[in-house]
């Protein structure tokens, strides 16, 4: 049975992919939530996805139940799955990847993605990422980049985006970033650092940065003007947290300090720190600073709760209003 399902299967003008992973690649779920606010944007239509079968175990990675109807229970499978984009403003047509990090045969997973890629004349492809660090999350949201094509690079470096050197176990997109470049493909990765405070939390501000850098690196031509609002909000929210709590509070200071005073994110040509910030099990040497448990307990916490409460006061102003 072939790994991958075809559905439909457009004409497309030497397309350019955007990928993330969930998973290891994720932090916060900042890159696939990216991916999601385009297909949202865009609504895509699917046509093609790489079967589960082969590539997880599924007592790790389990599918889902759910009901629809009510009555009626499906089961949905861990998903990796490309969408087409066509929009004649745009020089080259788009294909978006929305995938899960498999956990078996990583090497026939990406023959059978790059056997996507071959098929419908794919350009480039562009790896979405994001990484826990020891960054505060009232500092611009660190990016860095990779790839292989010197031009490529050039265009990152011309936006600002250091280029990343970290060593050290890698993910499925560093696998893949791999194999594109063997099989003569040009391709780039974009990682944006989270706070590791922030881990479980869906990281506005990081997806917003990934989507901003995204968007000048391929003129997409988006409004991100409402993601970068609620970017801004969520910062203020998070900061409005921490103020209520003194170990918080002195925690989030102390890394400021140190992004201050013992690193320069904004230089990777002179500070071998750097290399440890970016790579997903790297994070900046933090020195003696507090435990940042309860931290990251009751920050989120606050923050499921306001977000229920914004939830619920929705509803009321809509029964209100009706």
């Amino acid at each position: 049975m072939s790994q991958i399902h075809y559905h439909n299967q457009p004409e497309l003008r030497e397309p350019i992919v955007v990928v993330a992973f969930g998973g290891w690649n994720d932090a916060a779920d900042s890159a696939t939530t990216a991916i999601k606010f385009l297909v949202d944007r865009w609504l895509p239509e699917k046509i093609a996805e790489i079967d589960a079968e082969d590539f997880f175990v599924f007592t790790e990675t389990r599918p889902t139940i759910k009901y629809s109807d009510g009555n009626q229970r499906s089961i949905t499978w861990p998903a990796n799955q490309f969408f087409a984009h066509t929009d004649p403003d745009l020089n080259r047509d788009v294909i978006l990847f929305l995938g899960t990090e498999p956990q078996l045969k990583w090497k026939t997973f990406c023959t059978a993605f790059l056997d996507v890629c071959k098929k419908f004349h794919v350009s480039e492809v562009v790896f979405l990422g994001a990484l826990l660090a020891d960054v505060p999350h009232s500092i611009t949201v660190p990016i860095t980049g990779a790839s292989t094509d010197n031009d490529v690079m050039e265009r990152l470096h011309e936006m600002d985006v250091n280029n990343s050197r970290y060593e050290g176990p890698t993910g499925v997109i560093g696998v893949l970033h791999d194999a594109c470049h063997r099989a003569h493909i040009s391709s780039a990765t974009l990682w944006a650092a989270a706070p590791h405070y922030l881990a479980a939390t869906p990281n506005i501000k990081v997806t917003a940065a990934l989507l901003t850098y995204l968007n000048q690196f391929l003129s997409f031509g988006l409004d991100l003007h409402e993601i970068q609002s609620e970017a801004v909000r969520f910062e203020e929210q998070v900061t409005a947290l921490v103020a209520k709590d003194p170990e918080a509070r002195e925690y989030v200071r102390r890394l400021e300090e140190q992004i201050a005073n013992g690193v320069d994110l904004d230089d990777n040509e002179e500070d071998d720190d750097e290399a440890l910030l970016f790579g997903p099990d790297h994070t900046l040497n933090s020195g003696p600073l507090p435990s940042a448990d309860s931290l990251i307990r009751d920050v989120e916490e606050l923050l499921r709760e306001q977000r229920g409460n914004g939830q619920s006061q929705q509803s009321d102003d809509e029964e209100e209003s009706e």
